[in-house]
């Protein structure tokens, strides 16, 4: 039997104007908790899915990973805030026995006119993807990491290595829509950048995570994976912030994104 694609798991069954119906899957666990990479993706699905405009795509995200989803039943909640001519912006709530798990604001917008453009970030040197070998899955690798495929080029976790983490990381089954939602997902999919610096693992988990969609796929390789660099660049209390970006193989900048980590214990 194949396993279902990100399409079909990042998709909920349309209830009404405003709520989906939703099945956290098995198989997606992340410590106590489902990959939040899946249910941020889920809720960017269901806001793009009522933008009403095809011109306008996912621009910005602001996700708050409030609670732990389990497998089973959910509802997505989608609610309109404000609508221009340009940009709409929305929110979505991830909900499981009345108590919303994951809350999401959505900016979608449509390209402005405007004969500007640049780039100042540079990627990571990284060798091409093919000559990579997958990771090997391993006992601390989360559940969730099955669906994915991870090439590893930089720091690994529990090492003491203060450096960027770095690789090439692709869905396991290939999807046929490659939208914001699905970057979104993947935008959370590496691990987190602190655990490089860890000398032995530690329980830690992403409490909020804010991305900014710089550009879309088109015209990449369908088979092609992202690139991402994560990097810690502080940490006191217990919070780790970190920054993450993802890369086309051909250099253009996907997404930059900041998330907040609590270090459990």
């Amino acid at each position: 039997m194949t396993a279902p694609s990100l399409d079909e798991l990042l998709t909920g069954r349309r209830l009404d104007g405003a709520t989906d119906d939703f099945t956290v899957p098995e198989g997606f666990g992340q410590g106590k908790a489902t990959f939040g990479g899946l249910v941020v993706g889920a809720c960017a699905r269901a806001m793009q899915a009522r933008v009403g405009d095809e011109g306008r795509t996912l621009r910005s995200l602001s996700a708050q990973l409030i609670g732990a989803p389990r497998p089973g039943a959910a509802l997505l909640r989608v609610r309109l805030l404000r609508a221009s001519g340009t940009v709409s912006t929305l929110c979505a709530d991830l909900e499981q026995g009345g108590v919303v798990m994951t809350h999401v604001v959505g900016v979608f917008a449509s390209d402005r006119p405007v004969p500007l453009s640049w780039q100042s970030l540079t990627p990571p040197v990284a060798p091409p993807w093919r000559e990579v070998e997958p990771l090997e899955p391993n006992a601390f690798m989360p559940e969730f990491t099955q669906h994915f495929e991870f090439r590893n080029v930089g720091a690994v976790p529990y090492s003491s290595d203060p450096g960027p983490s770095v690789g090439y990381a692709r869905p396991a089954v290939r999807c046929q829509v490659r939208d914001g939602a699905w970057l979104s997902c993947l935008t959370d999919v590496w691990w987190l950048a602190c655990m490089s610096r860890f000398d032995a693992p530690r329980p830690a988990a992403t409490l909020t995570l804010n991305a900014e969609l710089h550009a879309t796929l088109d015209g990449l390789d369908p088979e092609a994976p992202v690139l991402h660099r994560g990097e810690s660049h502080v940490l006191r209390h217990g919070y780790s912030q970190e920054t993450r970006e993802l890369w086309g193989v051909d250099g253009r900048l996907l997404v930059t994104a900041t998330e907040l980590v609590t270090i459990i214990k």
